[in-house]
């Protein structure tokens, strides 16, 4: 695919394109939100390919009309120039599809104000002026004061930007955090939507206090342990806002700066380390971890705790898994199993890690192993939750 028509095809035949925002999407060319500059196509295993569209405009244009392409934008908050990659990509351009999957969730409407949080390159604020129309009006805040300059200038380009542009001009950018940005006329949100994780229990309150009842709130909610479920909450009359994650979208995204966790290091955990506390299990946690159901209720049960699972002759003989607390240095290794079904169990520090995630496995499984779908998210002025109904 090369071009826009192209890319909305593209999403209307993976059916992630509501109806209602095909004219959004045909109207607002991803190709005029994307750097000329760009890394794309790297995964946990594989490094992300430079690419330049003065150089190569045919495979630039490839990947920027690919409806299922991120596009990595930018590396440790700009101290990274283009063709090298960081450490930690802290700017990117969404796939389509997911674009399209939280504009469907959101559920925006003509005439709705609309806080976005997390400009990024524009794009999403451009397509959302598009949905709301002349009557509505879209607030978008990047943290990063480059990141959102240069998204002003695109949205200024395509006729969004309300300060300076033509056409719509019902957007406004911020150069701040997203929860600083109170709507100006003091009519409150209908519609926030995050292209950040959240932490879990960390919501910034002043979204929901700034949206009216009935209005909705869509964030991906990052525990530790597993990506991002995309969690729709509906503001309640009682200031509470509440709901449940997506059946059908699970995202990935980088993290809100102001609560950027801890780095792990896996990969340098002695997972044979003959010091650590040695014992035998036969139970099975492979299987269970990689599967999402399963591992958000591990990543409920177990905060603080990441890991990585490496298959049989990638880092050992056999399969290893390896959990770790950044913050206490807590550390588990699960090899195995060997040839009587036993799993070498490793573990360092004031936690059990391994014995954790053992027991949320049997207490999830108790629980039947209800979808992801089935927690219930609150968040109120005091208090959030996420947990499982009776």
């Amino acid at each position: 695919m090369t071009d826009n028509a192209e890319l909305v095809t593209g999403l209307n035949a993976a059916g992630v394109l509501p109806a209602a925002y095909w004219s959004a999407f045909l109207a607002v060319d991803r190709g005029d939100f994307i750097p000329d500059r760009i890394w794309h196509g790297g995964d946990e295993a594989t490094d992300d390919t430079p690419l330049d569209r003065a150089a190569d405009p045919g495979g630039w244009a490839k990947v920027v009309y690919d409806p299922a392409a991120p596009i990595v934008t930018q590396w440790d908050d700009g101290a990274v120039a283009w063709p090298r990659q960081g450490a930690r990509p802290t700017s990117s351009a969404s796939a389509p599809t997911v674009v399209a999957g939280m504009l469907r969730v959101l559920g925006a409407e003509p005439g709705e104000q609309i806080l976005e949080v997390g400009t990024g390159t524009g794009y999403n604020a451009a397509l959302l002026a598009e949905i709301a129309g002349r009557q509505g009006d879209v607030a978008t805040a990047e943290v990063d004061v480059a990141v959102a300059a240069d998204a002003r200038e695109r949205l200024i380009a395509s006729g969004h930007e309300a300060s300076y542009g033509r056409g719509l001009g019902n957007v406004t950018t911020y150069a701040r955090d997203g929860s600083s940005v109170v709507p100006v006329d003091g009519r409150p949100w209908d519609r926030v939507i995050v292209t950040a994780g959240v932490p879990v229990g960390r919501m910034p309150y002043e979204w929901v206090a700034h949206t009216r009842p009935g209005g909705v709130i869509v964030a991906p909610m990052f525990a530790d342990f597993t990506s991002d479920p995309l969690v729709r909450l509906v503001v309640g009359h009682d200031g509470i806002a509440r709901g449940q994650a997506d059946a059908t979208l699970t995202v990935g995204f980088m993290h809100l700066r102001a609560q950027r966790p801890n780095r792990a290091t896996l990969n340098k955990i002695p997972w044979d380390d003959d010091t650590a506390d040695l014992a035998h299990s036969r139970v099975d946690p492979w299987e269970p971890l990689h599967d999402p159901d399963w591992c958000w209720a591990v990543a409920v049960a177990v905060p603080s705790c990441r890991y990585d699972a490496y298959p049989a002759g990638d880092r050992s003989q056999r399969r290893l898994l390896l959990f770790e607390d950044p913050i206490s240095g807590s550390w588990a290794s699960v090899y195995g199993p060997d040839d009587s079904g036993r799993r070498a169990v490793r573990q360092s520090g004031p936690r059990r890690l391994a014995d954790e995630v053992f027991a949320a496995i049997r207490w999830y499984a108790n629980r039947g192993a209800p979808p992801l779908s089935a927690w219930r998210w609150e968040v109120g002025p005091d208090r959030q939750s996420v947990t499982l109904p009776n």
